[in-house]
């Protein structure tokens, strides 16, 4: 899946660098188009598990991540994204005696997210840090007989653009990207002491840290 993953976005970005050129009113350094390819480091999370009678919680362990932002802008300071991460990792569950995490299975977790992106500066200017939010799905390609998932996510965060050049810089990004888990019977207290019984989401809650090369037509 992350071959073709890769190829697709590549054929895309040849194709926007075909295209032909266009102008822009509102300012010359505006570029339409970018793509940010990047390596980082995605956090741990875990979720409770009911349905078990050795373990009580399900954990995606820390690891390396790499994949790809593609950004449109829709205007100087706005853009639409689409993110890309891939973290090869494996899950860990949690002993109901023991109360300590052994490994369960590796698994290959694909995370897709479409979204906008704020910059707090023009294109004028080198250095503009942003705030972005994003949702989408993410894909887990599970091993050991285990059964692949996709579910439900969004991120939140925020990060800075250098640019070197009007074709070139580089991006850091900071991104809180949690997943949906399952979900069941907890106990909720209100700001009144008020507690009743409801249905709780649970979220597989990590970050993901970043840099890349920011590559523009």
């Amino acid at each position: 899946m992350k071959v073709r993953a890769l190829l697709l976005l590549f054929v895309l970005f040849l194709f926007v660098k075909a295209a032909p050129a266009q102008s822009y009113s509102y300012s010359s350094r505006l570029h339409r188009w970018e793509l940010t390819p990047f390596a980082g480091w995605e956090t741990s999370g875990s979720y409770p598990i009911t349905n078990s009678t050795i373990a009580d919680r399900l954990r995606a362990n820390a690891m390396v991540s790499f994949g790809t932002f593609i950004d449109y802008s829709l205007s100087p300071n706005f853009q639409a994204e689409f993110l890309w991460a891939h973290n090869p990792t494996s899950y860990s569950e949690r002993s109901l005696q023991t109360g300590q995490y052994t490994k369960a299975f590796n698994t290959q977790i694909d995370q897709y997210q479409f979204g906008g992106l704020l910059h707090f500066r023009s294109s004028e200017y080198k250095l503009r840090p942003y705030v972005s939010a994003s949702i989408g799905f993410t894909h887990d390609a599970n091993s050991g007989g285990s059964s692949n998932r996709t579910a439900l996510g969004f991120g939140i965060g925020g990060g800075v653009k250098y640019d070197v050049t009007h074709h070139f810089g580089f991006r850091g990004d900071i991104r809180y990207l949690p997943t949906y888990g399952n979900s069941g019977t907890g106990v909720v207290c209100d700001a009144f002491g008020n507690c009743f019984q409801t249905t709780v989401r649970n979220y597989l809650k990590r970050a993901n840290f970043s840099i890349g090369i920011i590559l523009r037509p």
